[in-house]
């Protein structure tokens, strides 16, 4: 089983495909497999590489609060690029992946050859209300493990629009969400989600930020919406990607049309 031993932790990999190296990042609960359409799609032209984030599916998890935050997210993929020996790839993340990898690009921008962010930026707006969400998923973690936890997810806002396209979908998402240790889900929400800084505090960061970028968000994603025009408008020289009929899980909601998008953007950004 592939493992990298990076910043105190091992990190589950997988790699497919030759060329140009591409990387995804996953959303909160999510885990690798999310990405499945998205490797099928690119790794034909691409180096492809995937992997659970710290607390997540095959990845270590580790029992104390203090081994999450969102920079040791962004150290772990830093340190995860070094140990694969992969250098200035393309960087794509969604939701609490996109906010990884926008991070991992503000930090370390030489390191990044292009930028993809999908619905990122849940909990800008509406903190407060954010917060006890992430709370919620957190507490449903603690007494229930990762059955409750699925339960709850796919009932929200975040996961429903993809779950209402039938058993198929939910079936997937079930799997997905259900392939953790609840304590690694647990503490990414209360010390990675709940605490990361808003996007807007990055303002200053992101109008310097020179790698190409492509912003993609779906119609229905109503959290992320108002964010994803703050980025369109700050990142100098940013694509924005509007889905339509789709919500926060835009990869696996409409994944022709993002796939189609990100090829279109990679082929001439890489």
């Amino acid at each position: 089983m592939p493992l990298a031993e990076v910043n105190g932790v091992r990190l589950y990999y997988e790699v497919t495909g030759k060329g140009r190296p591409v990387v995804f990042v996953h959303g909160f609960g999510c885990g690798i497999r999310s990405w499945d359409p998205q490797v099928r799609a690119l790794a034909g032209a691409y180096r492809v590489i995937a992997y659970d984030v710290r607390g997540h599916g095959l990845s270590d998890a580790p029992s104390e609060a203090a081994a999450y935050s969102q920079p040791t997210s962004v150290e772990d993929l830093r340190q995860l690029l070094a140990v694969l020996k992969v250098r200035r790839p393309a960087v794509i993340g969604l939701s609490m992946g996109g906010n990884i990898a926008l991070n991992f690009a503000l930090a370390h921008p030489t390191l990044v050859s292009a930028l993809v962010i999908a619905d990122t930026g849940a909990g800008s707006d509406g903190h407060a209300d954010w917060v006890a969400v992430t709370q919620a998923f957190a507490a449903a973690l603690d007494a229930g493990g990762t059955e409750a936890f699925a339960d709850m997810a796919m009932a929200s806002p975040l996961f429903s629009p993809y779950c209402s396209q039938g058993p198929a979908a939910q079936r997937f998402i079930r799997s997905c969400l259900m392939t953790h240790r609840a304590r690694g889900v647990a503490h990414t929400a209360r010390e990675v989600l709940a605490k990361r800084p808003r996007i807007y505090e990055l303002e200053p960061r992101l109008a310097k930020l020179r790698v190409p970028t492509l912003l993609i968000v779906g119609d229905g994603d109503d959290p992320c919406l108002k964010i994803h025009d703050f980025m369109a408008r700050t990142i100098p020289g940013a694509r924005s990607i509007v889905l339509r009929g789709t919500g926060h899980l835009s990869n696996l909601e409409s994944p022709a049309a993002f796939n189609a998008s990100v090829r279109r953007f990679l082929a001439k950004a890489v």
